[in-house]
């Protein structure tokens, strides 16, 4: 490099190209040091990103199954601690029992005040089990984790069973008892609506008479529109007009539809269920309005929709073997059943009456907690119920009477195995939380620690070396800031073999 040339000032070139090589790592180091992450963006690191970034989806997935599992162990206490009042309930229930079951220091009386005791912690024992919830979600009663899959969708649509009760596990059949029907108003004219016909009738049996022969609509208390404008049914009307008119009402949309339906102007509810209702009303100067109602020589029509009613059969066919139900507590295509849940039918089988096999799956009694970072990594458990109704074997808890010896000596064998059936479900469940959700959630704190470390090594700041790395390029940018400004001098020299 010769410093007698001016045109180009190599010196300074270089100077420059290492002033910005070493700005770059000066920043890069200060972003590091700034946001404690050696990689900030795909470039600094591709593979490291890659790997960093499935690691930080494991450890954040681990934290919430951690949280899954610490949940669960509480959901478990709280289930636990409704046992063992219930525990107690019956431990009193078998005291009362041993002092009616002796004649020598009881009368009849006083063994009728102790079944009263009884009658008492029974029915205290049925309300801890329906109120022992956990957010909102009762764990006592056999509804627990109930699991319930559709076979048949042509036949149910959606389901919403929240427990089986004394019901078996297995495929449920529906037998539909009553059909959906939707709120109805039709005309009267044999046959007679043709859709080119005037309502006058060209064909048909209306007659508009009387002081005039205009007329108009209301429906469910809305005036039917034509055109923006009030509907006037006259001579000049014709059925399509008057489907038409209803159908882009603007206040009836979604509640009632018109249509021409086997010669017959038929208005009805856009939906099934006695909640659904329709009144349809004609007012004018006409006297005789034959044909536009279902009935002769009136102006006003109302009709209620009907609820789908069905036998529900658990564990068995609907006709065969299985324990029927009846659901008739519901609304239009939904059945419902008080203790059960219910069941969403589709509008061919609600509005079918007969019997659909096996259209649904049930299991009782499972609680299933995601405590591991992938799908399936999950734990399960079952509490079934515990209401008086459903302990006991050989006989019901619920049924004991001690208001005789006889019966007091039978109770004391039923309470005794409601205690076992109490006292091995505690177990269980204590076995689940120690053996399953508390081991799972110290494995998940372990993994949980090493996998944010191996996260931690790839991806964040080593400070020590970073701050090398930054008093190196400080120190660098520094110099050749400097050695820039005397590169940039150096053509001066050049005048001094000028002036010779």
């Amino acid at each position: 490099m010769s410093l007698t040339r001016i045109n180009q000032n190599i010196s300074s070139l270089n100077a420059q190209r290492n002033l910005e090589i070493n700005s770059e790592r000066i920043g890069r180091s200060i972003e590091r040091l700034s946001s404690g992450l050696r990689i900030n963006r795909g470039a600094d690191d591709p593979a490291g990103l890659v790997m960093s970034e499935l690691l930080r989806a494991q450890v954040s997935g681990l934290d919430v199954a951690q949280q899954n599992a610490s949940q669960g162990v509480n959901l478990i206490k709280t289930a636990e601690g409704a046992l063992d009042e219930i525990s107690g309930l019956l431990r009193q229930m078998r005291d009362l029992a041993v002092a009616a079951a002796s004649d020598s220091n009881l009368n009849a009386d006083a063994r009728a005040a102790l079944q009263s005791q009884v009658e008492s912690a029974l029915s205290t024992i049925d309300k801890v089990a329906t109120n022992t919830k956990y957010a909102g979600r009762a764990l006592l009663d056999g509804s627990a984790g109930t699991n319930v899959n559709i076979i048949d969708n042509s036949t149910v649509s959606m389901q919403g069973i929240t427990t089986l009760g004394a019901q078996n596990d297995g495929y449920v059949s529906v037998q539909v008892t009553t059909a959906a029907e939707k709120a109805v108003s039709s005309s009267a004219t044999g046959g007679a609506v043709v859709g080119g016909d005037t309502v006058s009738g060209t064909g048909g049996t209306i007659n508009l008479s009387g002081g005039g022969d205009a007329l108009s609509l209301h429906i469910n208390g809305v005036k039917v529109q034509q055109g923006g404008a009030d509907l006037v049914i006259d001579s000049t009307t014709t059925w399509n007009d008057l489907v038409t008119a209803i159908n882009t009402t603007a206040a009836l949309d979604g509640q009632v539809t018109a249509a021409i339906t086997g010669g017959e102007l038929v208005i009805s509810s856009d939906a099934y269920g006695s909640d659904q209702h329709i009144s349809v009303e004609y007012s004018g100067t006409a006297t005789s309005v034959q044909g536009l109602l279902d009935s002769d020589e009136v102006y006003f029509e109302a009709d209620y929709g009907v609820d789908a009613v069905a036998d529900v059969a658990f564990g068995g066919n609907a006709l065969d073997g299985g324990n029927d139900v009846t659901f008739d507590a519901g609304s239009g295509l939904t059945i419902t059943h008080a203790t059960y849940g219910s069941i969403t039918l589709t509008e061919s089988a609600a509005t079918t009456p007969g019997d659909y096999n096996d259209v649904l799956y049930a299991q009782q009694g499972q609680l299933s907690f995601q405590v591991g970072f992938g799908a399936g990594e999950t734990a399960s458990t079952s509490i079934g119920s515990v209401k008086t109704a459903d302990l006991g074997t050989t006989d019901l808890l619920s049924n004991i009477d001690i208001s005789t010896v006889e019966g007091a000596e039978s109770a004391l064998a039923v309470i005794d195995e409601a205690i076992n059936q109490v006292s091995t479900l505690r177990g269980a469940l204590g076995a689940f939380q120690v053996n399953e959700l508390e081991a799972q959630a110290r494995s998940l704190a372990v993994s949980r620690e090493n996998l944010a470390a191996s996260e931690s090594e790839i991806r964040d700041t080593d400070f020590g070396r970073e701050m090398a790395e930054f008093t190196t390029s400080q120190v660098l940018v520094q110099s050749a800031t400097a050695f820039l400004a005397q590169a940039n001098s150096l053509p001066q020299q050049v005048l001094q073999l000028i002036r010779g």
